[in-house]
């Protein structure tokens, strides 16, 4: 059966020779399961063939570059502010849950906020700055915690997430490397605290980077950046 949906698949991309296609158009004559299906799949393929060749390019991973004030900013001080629930997205099936298993991404663990979560202690308070796609007034900071296996967030001026959009935190490098560390929502002020595991180390990446996802089950960086900073002071 198997074999039979190898040679119809591509007996429909035209990919038989003509002798294998004289074979297989026999076969149709003489079977009308057959001969059904090659009609029922006949106007898929068609309607693939003509999607534009850039619809089967890999998504393109984001720019890699920052603001020309990035540098100048200085570490602001640290806010307390209200935590909310941190809501990871869940594991994706099949093929898609593989790569990211291959890529380093560690699962997602739950972590409810509250003035005790987290790990306290001292540790490298790393600017975020604006970029192209995030709002006017957003920035924030990542401060490294635990020797550096826990990342907190302190946000402020992003736009609310809603029910179909979530924030999450990359690592990202020049060569397009990429690793998601966690998703979180925002609320209606904008601002926010989330505390993040560090599955990798985060000097063998060059930037934390917070992308605005939409809800639609696709696990790679949407391209749109909001904020970025590098991995180190």
């Amino acid at each position: 059966m198997n074999g039979d949906g190898d040679q119809l698949s591509s007996y429909l991309l035209g990919e038989l020779d003509a002798a294998q296609a004289a074979a297989f158009e026999q076969r149709l004559a003489g079977d009308p399961a057959l001969h059904e299906e090659v009609e029922r799949l006949r106007p898929v393929v068609a309607g693939l063939e003509q999607l534009p060749d850039e619809a089967w390019d890999p998504p393109e991973p984001p720019p890699l570059r920052m603001p020309a004030e990035a540098e100048a900013r200085p570490p602001r001080a640290r806010r307390r502010l209200r935590l909310p629930t941190l809501t990871l997205r869940p594991a994706l099936a099949g093929g898609l849950a593989g790569l990211l298993l291959a890529i380093g991404v560690a699962g997602g663990l739950a972590i409810g906020g509250g003035e005790g979560s987290g790990t306290q202690g001292g540790g490298p308070d790393l600017v975020l700055n604006r970029i192209d796609d995030g709002p006017a007034g957003a920035h924030g900071d990542v401060l490294l915690t635990g020797d550096e296996r826990r990342a907190k967030l302190e946000l402020a001026g992003l736009d609310p997430t809603g029910p179909d959009r979530f924030y999450e935190l990359w690592l990202l490098d020049d060569d397009g490397r990429m690793i998601a560390l966690g998703s979180f929502p925002v609320g209606a002020g904008g601002a926010t605290e989330v505390d993040l595991p560090l599955p990798v180390e985060p000097s063998r990446y060059r930037y934390f980077d917070i992308s605005l996802q939409e809800d639609n089950g696709d696990p790679a960086h949407s391209g749109v950046s909001v904020l970025r900073g590098p991995t180190s002071s």
